[in-house]
């Protein structure tokens, strides 16, 4: 058995990262990755006219009348269209006890988003710092020169590049180094953000959204001139063509290194059960209280959501829950997320898996069907080099599946992420 199968499927693709003179799209490849200032910017004012990946018909006038006040997105379309109601509870508003700069959330956003090169959510940010009054120049700092920035604000863009590029490579120094600035309960909430932030990328990039030509009735360009300063300064965060994961570790080492998550200390102080139980909803009442739910419980509405959302995708959909559980394994194992992976193999195990059925996960199992072959293949690919997918990786999954099982591979993948970047980061300790 070859247990680096998925990486080798991953980067036999090959990755590009040259950028041409604005181009979006690479010949039957992944889009190209803008090098400069001006590429990012033609990049995103393309996106305009993107075919996305799945069909996105125009606006209803039923979509419009339910919308009301709120602004009709396309990422929002996309997800009512294809998603269960049940999947869509996580909110995006602020949590009262949330307390971080709402600019400083938007500009890890803007990292984020340059790591994963998803051109969508770049323009939507680059919008709304815009609206909060940052100027072009400073919106291109976050590209090429974050001297400019205050050490609070550096320390929280680090993570947000790490988290994004090489989440395995996460250590308690780099959340000791947080604390040189921000509270546990701040650290918490960086770390949920950012890695949500993830979890969104893959999702609208992966849909190939066309981006929204206005926002809230305002037309919106993107194409404005960039001062020569920055006409020709390279990325601290986009992703390079040296980007890999290393191959997979043998079934002795994961079992090593799932015990370790079983004796570690979570990196943070979290609430007690108890204490979570006070924000949750009644079922938690009397059942075990883990630890990412009393991390998230640190966010009476936002976090709580989060957990009913992370629930429903697990136990509701057109997709079975054995495929779920496996592409839940899959980007854990990418990732080297431990307790993710503990998780997944709870679930595994509870749809009668042994643990030979899911170490075959890693590898080309020839008892497992093309279509959930394909499907492992592309949460491997998604997870570890997300700037790669193309169109053709959505058109084999739909040889496979229908467009809404399709659509919910994408969501399962990019809950997976964020469950993985979150678990991961604080260092949660698993209990069986």
């Amino acid at each position: 058995m070859k247990y680096c199968f998925s990486t080798l499927v991953l980067f036999g693709l090959g990755i590009v990262c040259a950028a041409a003179d604005g181009a979006d799209q690479a010949t039957d490849g992944p889009k190209l990755v803008p090098a400069t200032r001006p590429e990012v910017k033609r990049a995103l004012e393309a996106l305009k006219s993107r075919e996305p990946r799945l069909p996105l018909p125009p606006p209803t006038d039923e979509e419009r009348k339910a919308a009301g006040d709120r602004p009709l997105v396309n990422n929002g379309r996309m997800q009512a269209i294809y998603l269960p109601a049940s999947w869509r509870v996580a909110k995006w508003g602020p949590d009262p006890a949330m307390t971080l700069d709402p600019a400083l959330t938007i500009e890890c956003f803007w990292v984020v988003s340059r790591g994963n090169n998803c051109h969508y959510c770049l323009g939507h940010q680059e919008h709304r710092l815009a609206g909060i009054g940052l100027s072009d120049n400073r919106i291109a700092s976050l590209d090429s020169d974050w001297s400019v920035f205050l050490p609070k604000e550096q320390a929280a863009f680090a993570l947000a590049r790490k988290l994004t590029l090489a989440p395995h490579t996460v250590t308690n120094s780099d959340v000791d180094d947080l604390r040189k600035f921000f509270s546990d309960h701040e650290i918490v909430e960086l770390v949920f953000t950012i890695a949500r932030f993830n979890s969104t990328n893959r999702w609208t990039d992966s849909m190939g959204i066309p981006q929204d030509r206005q926002f809230r009735e305002v037309q919106v360009r993107f194409d404005a001139p960039t001062s020569e300063r920055f006409r020709e300064a390279g990325s601290l965060a986009a992703p390079s063509s040296g980007q890999r994961r290393p191959p997979l570790e043998s079934p002795s080492d994961v079992e090593s290194a799932l015990s370790a998550c079983r004796q570690r200390s979570a990196r943070v102080t979290l609430p007690g059960p108890d204490e979570a139980r006070s924000v949750l909803p009644t079922q938690w009442r009397d059942v075990p209280v883990p630890e990412w739910v009393c991390a998230l419980s640190l966010f009476p509405e936002t976090g709580v959501a989060q957990v009913a959302a992370y629930d429903a995708v697990a136990n509701e959909g057109k997709l079975d829950k054995l495929l779920k559980a496996q592409i839940a394994w899959t980007c854990a194992r990418q990732d080297r997320a431990w307790y993710a992976l503990a998780d997944a193999q709870r679930r595994l195990a509870q749809l009668g898996q042994s643990a030979d059925e899911m170490f075959s996960l890693d590898g080309p199992d020839e008892t497992l069907s093309p279509a959930v072959r394909e499907a492992l293949a592309f949460a491997a690919k998604l997870t570890s080099a997300p700037h790669t997918i193309a169109d053709a990786d959505i058109a084999r999954l739909r040889k496979h599946y229908s467009d809404y099982e399709t659509a919910e591979i994408v969501y399962v993948v990019c809950g997976s992420n964020w469950f993985d970047r979150f678990t991961e980061t604080l260092g949660l300790k698993w209990f069986d």
